[in-house]
């Protein structure tokens, strides 16, 4: 879908270091529900960077979640629960890229946007296609000479975050590593829920949210 150019005032410079991070949205969780893990409470809409330095709370929060978001069923023992998660044959997670300046903005995935079409980004640098980052705000990403520039809302009074192409493309390498480091660690969390395929659970997240899938993207 093509994009009218915001109204927010342009500017030659970038005056801060941007980067990108896949995330997930997690629901509220507060003491009572029932997994076969430890779950934390957890502020509704509250967002979790994935990568390989998670703590074993988070990943617990990111598998509540995707039971949770699949509608599969959550009080069974942990080998029912994930072998649940195995067996299923579409997996989708609220969240996506979020974009930060060391400044302090930030633009975050906003409602129906799903890690799972986290690819999108990469079809942009083929296609100059702004991948869907979500409504109500709505943001999205252009091309504007030698920087990609990712806004933070269509309406008036939003702003935008900048990238050199180059760091934009080195920024979208480091999501695809932050994501393959999160399956390497989903397997150790497994293992020690003493759950006995790890690797499958880790492969099935893999296959779901194209992670490791074509890797001439990069």
């Amino acid at each position: 879908m093509s994009k009218k150019k915001s109204p927010i005032k342009e500017t030659a410079a970038m005056n801060s270091e941007a980067y990108l991070y896949p995330v997930v949205e997690i629901m509220g969780y507060k003491d009572g529900h029932l997994f076969p893990w430890h779950i934390p409470n957890s502020n509704p809409f509250s967002l979790i960077r994935l990568s390989g330095n998670m703590t074993e709370e988070e990943i617990g929060l990111v598998f509540a979640q995707l039971v949770n978001y699949n509608h599969l069923p959550s009080g069974g023992d942990t080998k029912e629960v994930l072998d649940s998660i195995i067996n299923s044959s579409r997996l989708i997670l609220p969240g996506g890229i979020q974009v930060r300046e060391v400044s302090g903005k930030v633009i975050s995935p906003s409602c129906c946007c799903g890690l799972e079409g986290w690819r999108e980004w990469l079809r942009f640098l083929q296609t100059g296609t702004s991948p869907w980052l979500g409504h109500s705000p709505t943001a999205w990403v252009e091309r504007v000479d030698n920087l990609v520039r990712v806004y933070s809302s269509e309406a008036t009074g939003g702003f935008h975050i900048d990238f050199e192409y180059y760091k934009f493309k080195a920024k979208l390498r480091q999501v695809r590593q932050d994501l393959s480091d999160f399956l390497l660690i989903i397997e150790i969390w497994a293992a020690g829920l003493e759950f006995p395929e790890p690797q499958k659970l880790s492969r099935k997240f893999d296959e779901c949210f194209s992670i490791s899938h074509d890797l001439s993207d990069f």
